[in-house]
């Protein structure tokens, strides 16, 4: 618990200070995954928060359709994808990081997002229409500084530069598609599949 509470004082440390606080992360601290693994539990649950309690004024989603799992997985699926995209690409590009070191640098990033969202949520019950696109540049905020994190702890931890790391994201960008287009091809030939064998069983037994 203690090591926890130390890892959580770090993490803000992180937040102001990304170079060095991210090298310390990779080459000076003992590595735990605990908190991380909290942070992204946190993400989902905040997903869930957000699609259920933004303001009427924001709030477009038709919540008689709401499924919290399926919210949950959608929520965390892109940076689950992105960890194993951005993985498998800078293996390819001599990147330094290992899959732990790109899944903490996503994690201890994606804090103020979550925390700017988190307050978007609770003040999106408090303001008026003409307010919204003040909130809306709040929220804005965090995201922007989610990117920059993360730029900046992939750099640290691949030991690439600012052009190298952009190349990397770009081909990243493409990777996943890939990953998500073989996915879904992977899929539906199952699908397909599973449909010929029941439809083979169904007309031996009527037989």
């Amino acid at each position: 618990m203690a090591s926890m509470l130390e890892d959580g004082k770090y993490m803000f440390h992180v937040m102001l200070h990304p170079f060095d606080g991210f090298y310390a992360v990779k080459n000076v601290r003992k590595r735990s995954y605990t908190l991380p693994t909290l942070i992204m539990l946190i993400c989902g649950i905040t997903g869930i928060l957000s699609y259920q309690y933004t303001g009427f004024i924001l709030n477009y989603n038709p919540l008689f359709a709401m499924n919290s799992i399926m919210i949950f997985v959608t929520t965390l699926a892109p940076f689950l994808l992105f960890l194993l995209s951005n993985w498998s690409v800078t293996t390819l590009f001599d990147g330094n990081g290992t899959m732990g070191d790109i899944y903490m640098v996503m994690t201890y990033a994606l804090v103020p997002k979550l925390l700017f969202d988190i307050v978007g949520i609770i003040l999106s019950n408090t303001i008026i229409q003409e307010e919204a696109a003040l909130l809306h540049s709040f929220v804005v905020i965090g995201t922007v500084w989610f990117y920059f994190l993360l730029f900046c702890g992939l750099c640290v931890i691949h030991e690439y530069s600012p052009l190298t790391n952009i190349v990397t994201l770009i081909v990243t960008f493409i990777s996943a598609i890939m990953i998500v287009f073989l996915a879904m091809l992977y899929f539906m030939l199952v699908s397909k599949v599973i449909g010929f064998v029941y439809t083979v069983i169904i007309e031996w037994m009527k037989r």
